[in-house]
Protein backbone atom coordinates (compact mmCIF):
# COMPACT_ATOMS: atom_id res chain seq x y z
CA UNK A 1 0.00 0.00 0.00
CA UNK A 2 1.17 3.55 -0.75
CA UNK A 3 0.44 6.14 1.93
CA UNK A 4 0.89 9.88 1.56
CA UNK A 5 0.90 11.91 4.78
CA UNK A 6 0.32 15.64 4.54
CA UNK A 7 1.22 17.76 7.56
CA UNK A 8 1.52 21.50 8.06
CA UNK A 9 5.06 21.32 9.48
CA UNK A 10 7.78 18.96 10.61
CA UNK A 11 8.78 21.07 13.60
CA UNK A 12 8.63 19.67 17.14
CA UNK A 13 5.02 19.24 18.29
CA UNK A 14 2.39 16.74 19.30
CA UNK A 15 1.00 16.09 15.81
CA UNK A 16 4.50 15.74 14.40
CA UNK A 17 5.45 13.30 17.18
CA UNK A 18 2.29 11.28 16.47
CA UNK A 19 3.24 11.10 12.81
CA UNK A 20 6.73 9.78 13.64
CA UNK A 21 5.20 7.06 15.81
CA UNK A 22 2.68 6.16 13.13
CA UNK A 23 5.28 6.01 10.34
CA UNK A 24 7.43 3.80 12.56
CA UNK A 25 4.58 1.27 12.62
CA UNK A 26 3.50 1.65 8.99
CA UNK A 27 6.73 2.04 7.00
CA UNK A 28 8.13 -1.52 7.34
CA UNK A 29 5.20 -2.93 5.35
CA UNK A 30 4.11 -0.01 3.15
CA UNK A 31 5.54 2.74 0.93
CA UNK A 32 5.35 6.01 2.82
CA UNK A 33 5.79 9.59 1.62
CA UNK A 34 5.41 12.71 3.77
CA UNK A 35 4.63 16.17 2.40
CA UNK A 36 5.23 19.10 4.75
CA UNK A 37 3.63 22.39 3.74
CA UNK A 38 6.27 24.41 5.61
CA UNK A 39 10.05 24.04 5.19
CA UNK A 40 11.41 20.83 6.70
CA UNK A 41 12.08 20.93 10.43
CA UNK A 42 13.90 18.54 12.78
CA UNK A 43 11.18 15.87 12.60
CA UNK A 44 11.81 15.41 8.86
CA UNK A 45 15.11 13.67 9.58
CA UNK A 46 13.40 11.28 12.00
CA UNK A 47 10.82 10.39 9.36
CA UNK A 48 13.51 9.79 6.74
CA UNK A 49 15.42 7.56 9.16
CA UNK A 50 12.28 5.43 9.44
CA UNK A 51 12.21 4.90 5.67
CA UNK A 52 9.75 7.58 4.59
CA UNK A 53 10.54 9.97 1.77
CA UNK A 54 9.97 13.57 2.86
CA UNK A 55 9.44 16.69 0.79
CA UNK A 56 8.46 20.28 1.57
CA UNK A 57 6.23 22.61 -0.41
CA UNK A 58 8.19 25.53 1.13
CA UNK A 59 5.00 27.33 2.10
CA UNK A 60 5.19 31.03 3.00
CA UNK A 61 2.35 33.33 3.99
CA UNK A 62 -1.15 32.03 3.32
CA UNK A 63 0.32 29.40 1.02
CA UNK A 64 -2.65 29.07 -1.29
CA UNK A 65 -0.33 28.14 -4.15
CA UNK A 66 0.45 24.96 -2.24
CA UNK A 67 -2.84 23.38 -3.28
CA UNK A 68 -1.72 22.98 -6.91
CA UNK A 69 1.71 21.75 -5.78
CA UNK A 70 0.10 19.21 -3.47
CA UNK A 71 -2.24 18.05 -6.22
CA UNK A 72 0.79 17.40 -8.40
CA UNK A 73 2.48 15.45 -5.60
CA UNK A 74 -0.62 13.28 -5.31
CA UNK A 75 -0.80 12.69 -9.06
CA UNK A 76 2.89 11.75 -9.20
CA UNK A 77 2.94 9.47 -6.15
CA UNK A 78 -0.52 7.95 -6.79
CA UNK A 79 -1.18 6.96 -3.17
CA UNK A 80 -3.84 4.49 -2.09
CA UNK A 81 -4.61 6.79 0.85
CA UNK A 82 -3.84 10.40 1.77
CA UNK A 83 -3.80 11.13 5.51
CA UNK A 84 -3.73 14.83 6.48
CA UNK A 85 -2.91 16.25 9.92
CA UNK A 86 -3.33 19.83 11.27
CA UNK A 87 -5.61 22.56 9.95
CA UNK A 88 -3.97 23.92 6.81
CA UNK A 89 -2.74 20.49 5.74
CA UNK A 90 -6.29 19.17 6.08
CA UNK A 91 -7.94 21.97 4.12
CA UNK A 92 -5.27 21.98 1.39
CA UNK A 93 -5.44 18.18 1.11
CA UNK A 94 -9.22 18.33 0.78
CA UNK A 95 -8.94 20.79 -2.10
CA UNK A 96 -6.03 18.93 -3.73
CA UNK A 97 -7.78 15.54 -3.58
CA UNK A 98 -11.05 16.87 -5.00
CA UNK A 99 -11.72 15.22 -8.35
CA UNK A 100 -8.77 12.80 -8.12
CA UNK A 101 -10.68 9.79 -6.80
CA UNK A 102 -8.27 9.52 -3.86
CA UNK A 103 -9.27 8.25 -0.41
CA UNK A 104 -8.65 10.96 2.20
CA UNK A 105 -8.39 10.60 5.99
CA UNK A 106 -8.10 13.68 8.20
CA UNK A 107 -7.02 14.06 11.84
CA UNK A 108 -7.03 17.59 13.37
CA UNK A 109 -4.69 17.26 16.38
CA UNK A 110 -5.94 20.60 17.74
CA UNK A 111 -9.03 22.07 19.41
CA UNK A 112 -11.08 23.49 16.54
CA UNK A 113 -13.67 24.90 18.95
CA UNK A 114 -11.16 27.54 20.07
CA UNK A 115 -10.22 28.67 16.56
CA UNK A 116 -11.56 31.75 14.71
CA UNK A 117 -14.98 31.66 13.06
CA UNK A 118 -13.51 31.63 9.51
CA UNK A 119 -11.50 28.48 10.28
CA UNK A 120 -14.54 26.70 11.68
CA UNK A 121 -16.63 27.82 8.68
CA UNK A 122 -14.03 26.61 6.18
CA UNK A 123 -13.74 23.27 7.93
CA UNK A 124 -17.52 22.85 7.98
CA UNK A 125 -17.70 23.72 4.28
CA UNK A 126 -15.06 21.20 3.15
CA UNK A 127 -15.65 18.36 5.61
CA UNK A 128 -17.64 16.19 3.22
CA UNK A 129 -14.57 15.77 0.98
CA UNK A 130 -13.14 13.35 3.58
CA UNK A 131 -13.47 9.62 3.07
CA UNK A 132 -13.08 9.23 6.84
CA UNK A 133 -12.55 11.83 9.55
CA UNK A 134 -10.79 10.71 12.74
CA UNK A 135 -10.61 12.56 16.04
CA UNK A 136 -7.71 12.13 18.46
CA UNK A 137 -9.76 13.05 21.55
CA UNK A 138 -13.32 12.70 22.83
CA UNK A 139 -13.75 16.48 23.00
CA UNK A 140 -12.69 16.87 19.34
CA UNK A 141 -14.88 13.95 18.29
CA UNK A 142 -17.95 15.46 19.97
CA UNK A 143 -17.26 18.89 18.49
CA UNK A 144 -16.80 17.60 14.94
CA UNK A 145 -19.94 15.50 15.07
CA UNK A 146 -22.29 17.70 17.11
CA UNK A 147 -21.20 21.24 16.17
CA UNK A 148 -19.43 20.96 12.82
CA UNK A 149 -21.97 18.46 11.49
CA UNK A 150 -19.55 15.71 10.48
CA UNK A 151 -21.50 12.64 9.32
CA UNK A 152 -21.52 10.00 12.10
CA UNK A 153 -21.00 7.17 9.61
CA UNK A 154 -17.66 8.64 8.48
CA UNK A 155 -16.37 10.03 11.79
CA UNK A 156 -14.25 7.84 14.07
CA UNK A 157 -12.64 8.26 17.47
CA UNK A 158 -9.02 7.08 17.58
CA UNK A 159 -7.56 8.64 20.69
CA UNK A 160 -3.89 9.57 20.98
CA UNK A 161 -1.61 7.00 22.55
CA UNK A 162 2.06 6.70 23.49
CA UNK A 163 4.51 3.93 22.66
CA UNK A 164 4.94 1.92 25.85
CA UNK A 165 8.47 0.93 24.85
CA UNK A 166 9.56 4.59 24.83
CA UNK A 167 7.96 5.83 28.07
CA UNK A 168 8.25 3.86 31.30
CA UNK A 169 9.06 4.31 34.96
CA UNK A 170 12.73 3.66 35.79
CA UNK A 171 14.30 4.46 39.18
CA UNK A 172 17.83 3.97 37.84
CA UNK A 173 17.24 6.65 35.19
CA UNK A 174 15.77 8.89 37.90
CA UNK A 175 18.90 8.64 40.06
CA UNK A 176 21.24 9.02 37.09
CA UNK A 177 19.47 12.11 35.72
CA UNK A 178 19.36 13.80 39.12
CA UNK A 179 23.08 13.30 39.58
CA UNK A 180 23.82 14.48 36.05
CA UNK A 181 21.76 17.67 36.48
CA UNK A 182 22.86 18.40 40.07
CA UNK A 183 19.54 17.80 41.79
CA UNK A 184 19.46 16.21 45.23
CA UNK A 185 17.17 13.43 46.41
CA UNK A 186 15.40 16.02 48.60
CA UNK A 187 14.42 18.20 45.65
CA UNK A 188 10.79 17.96 44.52
CA UNK A 189 10.88 18.50 40.78
CA UNK A 190 7.90 19.80 38.80
CA UNK A 191 8.18 19.46 35.03
CA UNK A 192 6.29 20.90 32.06
CA UNK A 193 6.90 19.63 28.53
CA UNK A 194 5.44 22.09 26.02
CA UNK A 195 6.26 24.82 23.54
CA UNK A 196 7.10 28.11 25.23
CA UNK A 197 4.13 29.72 23.52
CA UNK A 198 1.14 31.73 24.80
CA UNK A 199 -1.29 28.86 24.17
CA UNK A 200 0.74 26.67 26.58
CA UNK A 201 0.68 29.42 29.22
CA UNK A 202 4.17 29.05 30.74
CA UNK A 203 4.21 32.60 32.15
CA UNK A 204 1.27 31.91 34.47
CA UNK A 205 2.97 28.68 35.53
CA UNK A 206 6.26 30.33 36.53
CA UNK A 207 4.37 33.10 38.33
CA UNK A 208 2.35 30.60 40.36
CA UNK A 209 5.46 28.53 41.02
CA UNK A 210 7.44 31.54 42.23
CA UNK A 211 4.81 32.05 44.96
CA UNK A 212 5.63 28.74 46.64
CA UNK A 213 9.42 29.13 46.86
CA UNK A 214 9.47 30.82 50.31
CA UNK A 215 7.63 27.88 51.92
CA UNK A 216 8.87 25.13 49.57
CA UNK A 217 12.64 25.73 49.37
CA UNK A 218 13.41 22.40 47.65
CA UNK A 219 10.86 22.95 44.87
CA UNK A 220 12.32 22.98 41.36
CA UNK A 221 10.56 23.65 38.04
CA UNK A 222 11.88 22.41 34.71
CA UNK A 223 10.43 23.71 31.45
CA UNK A 224 11.24 21.47 28.47
CA UNK A 225 10.66 23.17 25.11
CA UNK A 226 11.43 26.15 22.92
CA UNK A 227 9.25 29.02 21.77
CA UNK A 228 8.65 32.73 21.42
CA UNK A 229 8.19 33.30 25.17
CA UNK A 230 11.67 32.07 26.07
CA UNK A 231 13.10 35.57 26.47
CA UNK A 232 10.16 36.69 28.65
CA UNK A 233 10.64 33.64 30.85
CA UNK A 234 14.38 34.23 31.13
CA UNK A 235 13.71 37.84 32.16
CA UNK A 236 11.17 36.76 34.80
CA UNK A 237 13.60 34.22 36.26
CA UNK A 238 16.44 36.74 36.36
CA UNK A 239 14.43 39.64 37.83
CA UNK A 240 12.97 37.42 40.57
CA UNK A 241 16.30 35.68 41.35
CA UNK A 242 14.88 32.24 40.55
CA UNK A 243 17.90 30.78 38.74
CA UNK A 244 18.24 28.06 41.41
CA UNK A 245 14.58 27.06 41.21
CA UNK A 246 13.36 27.39 37.60
CA UNK A 247 15.26 25.89 34.66
CA UNK A 248 14.69 26.33 30.93
CA UNK A 249 16.36 23.31 29.33
CA UNK A 250 15.19 23.81 25.73
CA UNK A 251 13.95 21.07 23.41
CA UNK A 252 15.00 17.57 24.44
CA UNK A 253 14.75 14.25 22.61
CA UNK A 254 15.10 12.01 25.68
CA UNK A 255 11.79 13.07 27.24
CA UNK A 256 11.41 9.76 29.09
CA UNK A 257 14.57 10.51 31.07
CA UNK A 258 13.45 14.01 32.01
CA UNK A 259 10.04 12.75 33.12
CA UNK A 260 11.62 10.01 35.23
CA UNK A 261 13.73 12.61 37.00
CA UNK A 262 10.62 14.57 38.00
CA UNK A 263 8.01 14.17 40.74
CA UNK A 264 5.04 16.07 39.27
CA UNK A 265 3.93 16.96 35.73
CA UNK A 266 2.23 20.33 35.08
CA UNK A 267 0.47 21.57 31.92
CA UNK A 268 -1.58 24.77 32.15
CA UNK A 269 -2.53 25.17 28.47
CA UNK A 270 -5.28 27.52 27.33
CA UNK A 271 -6.17 25.13 24.47
CA UNK A 272 -5.63 21.40 24.04
CA UNK A 273 -7.15 18.32 22.46
CA UNK A 274 -5.43 15.34 24.09
CA UNK A 275 -1.74 16.26 24.52
CA UNK A 276 0.86 13.53 24.10
CA UNK A 277 2.96 15.15 26.82
CA UNK A 278 0.26 14.36 29.36
CA UNK A 279 -0.05 10.75 28.20
CA UNK A 280 3.74 10.38 28.41
CA UNK A 281 3.79 11.71 31.98
CA UNK A 282 0.99 9.34 32.98
CA UNK A 283 2.85 6.39 31.49
CA UNK A 284 5.91 7.26 33.57
CA UNK A 285 3.64 7.37 36.63
CA UNK A 286 3.66 11.07 37.52
CA UNK A 287 0.83 12.87 39.32
CA UNK A 288 -0.41 15.70 37.09
CA UNK A 289 -1.71 19.23 37.46
CA UNK A 290 -3.59 20.27 34.32
CA UNK A 291 -5.94 22.97 33.09
CA UNK A 292 -9.60 22.40 32.39
CA UNK A 293 -9.41 22.20 28.58
CA UNK A 294 -9.86 19.49 25.94
CA UNK A 295 -9.65 15.92 27.18
CA UNK A 296 -7.33 16.71 30.07
CA UNK A 297 -10.18 16.66 32.64
CA UNK A 298 -11.14 13.24 31.27
CA UNK A 299 -7.62 11.94 31.75
CA UNK A 300 -7.07 13.53 35.14
CA UNK A 301 -9.78 13.03 37.74
CA UNK A 302 -9.46 15.83 40.28
CA UNK A 303 -8.10 14.44 43.53
CA UNK A 304 -7.63 10.92 42.15
CA UNK A 305 -4.65 10.96 39.79
CA UNK A 306 -3.93 14.68 39.85
CA UNK A 307 -5.58 18.07 40.00
CA UNK A 308 -7.60 20.03 37.42
CA UNK A 309 -7.75 23.83 37.57
CA UNK A 310 -8.37 27.09 35.78
CA UNK A 311 -4.95 27.84 34.29
CA UNK A 312 -5.17 31.55 35.08
CA UNK A 313 -6.10 31.10 38.76
CA UNK A 314 -2.65 31.85 40.13
CA UNK A 315 -3.60 31.35 43.79
CA UNK A 316 -5.23 27.97 43.17
CA UNK A 317 -2.33 26.74 41.04
CA UNK A 318 0.12 27.76 43.79
CA UNK A 319 -1.98 25.86 46.35
CA UNK A 320 -2.01 22.72 44.21
CA UNK A 321 1.73 22.91 43.65
CA UNK A 322 2.24 23.27 47.40
CA UNK A 323 -0.05 20.31 48.16
CA UNK A 324 1.91 17.98 45.90
CA UNK A 325 5.20 19.35 47.22
CA UNK A 326 4.35 18.62 50.85
CA UNK A 327 2.28 15.43 50.57
CA UNK A 328 4.56 12.54 49.61
CA UNK A 329 1.90 9.85 50.05
CA UNK A 330 -0.54 11.76 47.81
CA UNK A 331 2.11 12.11 45.08
CA UNK A 332 2.80 8.39 45.22
CA UNK A 333 -0.88 7.40 45.18
CA UNK A 334 -1.72 9.71 42.27
CA UNK A 335 1.33 8.53 40.34
CA UNK A 336 0.32 4.89 40.77
CA UNK A 337 -3.19 5.69 39.52
CA UNK A 338 -1.76 7.31 36.40
CA UNK A 339 0.59 4.41 35.77
CA UNK A 340 -2.30 1.94 35.90
CA UNK A 341 -4.57 4.12 33.76
CA UNK A 342 -1.93 4.70 31.07
CA UNK A 343 -1.51 1.01 30.41
CA UNK A 344 -5.19 0.64 29.55
CA UNK A 345 -4.96 3.05 26.57
CA UNK A 346 -5.29 1.21 23.21
CA UNK A 347 -2.56 1.57 20.58
CA UNK A 348 -3.72 4.20 18.08
CA UNK A 349 -1.12 3.12 15.49
CA UNK A 350 -2.59 -0.36 15.27
CA UNK A 351 -6.06 1.15 14.92
CA UNK A 352 -4.90 3.33 12.03
CA UNK A 353 -3.22 0.37 10.38
CA UNK A 354 -6.53 -1.53 10.43
CA UNK A 355 -8.37 1.55 9.17
CA UNK A 356 -6.00 1.91 6.22
CA UNK A 357 -6.62 -1.69 5.22
CA UNK A 358 -10.38 -1.22 5.45
CA UNK A 359 -10.41 2.03 3.49
CA UNK A 360 -8.06 0.74 0.78
CA UNK A 361 -10.28 -2.25 0.16
CA UNK A 362 -13.50 -0.27 -0.26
Amino acid sequence: MKLLYVITSTDVGGAEKSLVSLVKTISPLHTVRVVSLKPCGPVAAQLQALGASVTSLEMTGAGLGCVSKLKQEIKTFQPDIVHALLFRAIEFARLACAGLNVKLITTPHFDLSQKPLWMRWLDRTLKNLDSVSTAESVSTFNYLRDIQGYPPSKTLLITNSVEKSLFFKDNFIRTQMRQKNNFSKDDIIFISVARLAPVKNPLDLVQAFSNIIPTCPHAKLILVGEGELKQDLENFIKVNLLEKNIFLVGAQRNINEWLNMADVFVLLSKEESLPLALLEAQQVGLPCIVSKVGDMPRQIIHGQNGFVCNSTDETLVSCLLTELYTNTRLRERMGQENFKKAHLVPDSNQQYERLYEQIANL
